[in-house]
């Protein structure tokens, strides 16, 4: 079996909570069937082999409400990555830990609020939302966005809804993954402006920042080109004697 697509796949996924194995030992990870080459790092070890039991859940169950939740059910690993309940839809009613806030500014004074309560009602709506749909690419990235933005889960909300997203344009079944954009900067501005969704307070704003985060992600030729591509032994740039200078910060 060539894991190729499935490595890359996995490593972008993984971009989404900071997994810094490499598409080269993602895939020695899967030909090996043994987490022995990534970082050592339980978060790495957490984010692959949660990644991989979540795809197989939702293979299993399908595209729907139950099958998103098994995706996050996975998420069990040891792992500040992952949720305390995974599975459970947050009830900030009777849970604290279910009470989020998402800061979509350096500085803390600019934050997200999700529901504090979201109910399998909610899901259903996303759910029915792209079955009424076309079935587009563009289709399976508002399962994305729009799962992100609920926080359904009190943890792994992103790649659950990538994983989500994948499953119902079928690319889980064809490796033709839908994945983040390939460039590091175009990355970064994707996420950026997954936080102006997030903020978005109408309809104009919520396609606005939808549009510029398609226009940011790989077309079919590129993706198709990125999945396929051979993959080689990485080597870090030596900046041993350079001064750093960051311009991207957390």
């Amino acid at each position: 079996m060539d894991n190729t697509a499935l490595a890359r796949f996995i490593t972008s996924l993984g971009t989404l909570n900071g997994y810094g194995s490499t598409v080269y030992q993602t895939k020695q990870a899967l030909d090996l069937k043994s987490t022995k080459p990534l970082n050592n790092d339980p978060d790495d070890i957490a984010i692959f082999n949660d990644s991989l039991n979540g795809i197989a859940a939702i293979k299993k169950i399908g595209f729907s409400t139950d099958g998103i939740i098994s995706i996050n059910k996975e998420f069990k690993s040891a792992s500040d990555e992952q949720p305390n309940m995974p599975g459970h839809l947050r009830n900030a009613n009777y849970n604290p830990d279910d009470r989020t806030a998402i800061l979509i500014s350096n500085d803390s004074k600019d934050a997200y609020f999700p529901p504090d309560v979201v109910t399998k009602s909610d899901l259903n709506l996303i759910v029915e939302k792209f079955n009424d749909s076309d079935k587009s690419e563009q289709d399976a990235w508002k399962v994305f966005v729009e799962i992100s933005k609920l926080q359904p889960f009190q943890d792994g909300n992103k790649r659950t809804a990538l994983i989500a997203a994948n499953d119902a344009y079928g690319t889980l079944e064809n490796e033709k993954y839908l994945i983040l954009p390939i460039n590091d900067l175009d990355r970064a501005e994707f996420t950026l402006m997954l936080m102006r969704y997030y903020s978005a307070k109408n309809e104009t704003d919520l396609e606005t920042a939808f549009s510029r985060m398609m226009k940011l992600l790989p077309n079919d030729s590129d993706r198709l080109q990125e999945l396929s591509k051979p993959i080689e032994e990485e080597h870090n740039t030596d900046l041993s004697t350079r001064k750093i200078k960051r311009e991207l910060r957390d």
